[in-house]
């Protein structure tokens, strides 16, 4: 199952997940390379090492593979597989959740798997799949600035419900907290200090992260189905759940989500073999009035 896809800088690239990442060529569909964690438990890393540190080494991962006890994913997914993916576009990095509470980096021009962050905290009874990722420094949509900066905090959302926002450049937990009742489906970054995410729970939230607990701005109810995906575009955020699409406003102050009940067609854009009987697609999407 292809779970996440990444237009990687350049947009000459893209890179698919299905438990292992592939970087294809988006002219050719030419594999390029693969990503993947080693699966063996490593002697020199247990449970009782603080929280992970930057690591520049492809051996030794350090990660529980059992297996997974919660989320829609659970069954599919061995715990050191890849669940999601975000791209560091100033930074040129790729980074990959799995299923059992950590982040991967990736350098995608040298081609090197980088630094391995635990995103869980050690205490923690089991271990829930990273199921969204983003980063602070992308355009700030809300005021028109122009241009990229360099990402400082990433947030990881996960299957539980719960998120985390680390420091990029320690990698040490700023702050986690209780974000939804249901899986997280996707995180966006408004801007440095406000967060957007999507849960199957049926609701988005917007988040301010100036304050070492994230206060809930607003919470956007209206979808009947789970939230699976959603985008910002200015002010207006427009969400998928189910066969609707929902359009609400960041700027109005109760948070509802007006359904606009449409048929849509896909057209698709380049088909990619991830794995032998799997493919990724990246779609453009026009809607029938």
């Amino acid at each position: 199952v292809v779970n996440d896809i990444c237009i990687l800088p350049g947009c000459d690239r893209v890179a698919s997940c299905d438990g292992v990442a592939h970087v294809w060529s988006s002219q050719t569909g030419k594999h390029i390379t693969t990503f993947s964690e080693n699966l063996e438990i490593s002697s020199s890393m247990g449970s009782g090492l603080p929280a992970m540190p930057r690591e520049n080494t492809e051996h030794g991962t350090g990660m529980n593979t059992t297996s997974l006890s919660g989320g829609i994913l659970s069954a599919g997914f061995h715990g050191s597989l890849y669940t999601c993916m975000h791209c560091m576009k100033v930074e040129e990095k790729l980074v990959a959740g799995t299923g059992n509470g950590y982040l991967r980096f990736i350098d995608i021009n040298v081609g090197r798997k980088l630094h391995l962050w635990r995103c869980e905290p050690l205490e923690s009874s089991f271990s829930s799949l990273v199921s969204a990722i983003c980063c602070s420094g992308s355009r700030d949509k809300l005021e028109g600035k122009k241009g990229l900066s360099s990402s400082s905090w990433i947030a990881a959302g996960f299957s539980s419900g719960h998120c985390r926002l680390l420091d990029l450049k320690s990698g040490s937990i700023i702050a986690h907290w209780r974000a939804h009742d249901g899986f997280i489906t996707k995180l966006a970054a408004v801007d440095e200090h406000l967060l957007v995410s999507s849960s199957l729970d049926r609701t988005l939230r917007l988040w301010d992260l100036r304050r070492s607990w994230p206060t809930q701005l607003q919470v956007f109810r209206g979808h009947s189905d789970g939230v699976s995906s959603f985008s910002i575009w200015g002010h207006d955020m427009l969400s998928a759940s189910g066969s609707k699409i929902g359009l609400s406003s960041l700027l109005r102050p109760y948070g509802q989500v007006r359904l606009i009940i449409s048929t849509w067609f896909w057209l698709n854009f380049a088909s990619l073999p991830c794995t032998e009987g799997t493919h990724a697609a990246i779609f453009l999407s026009a809607r029938i009035v």
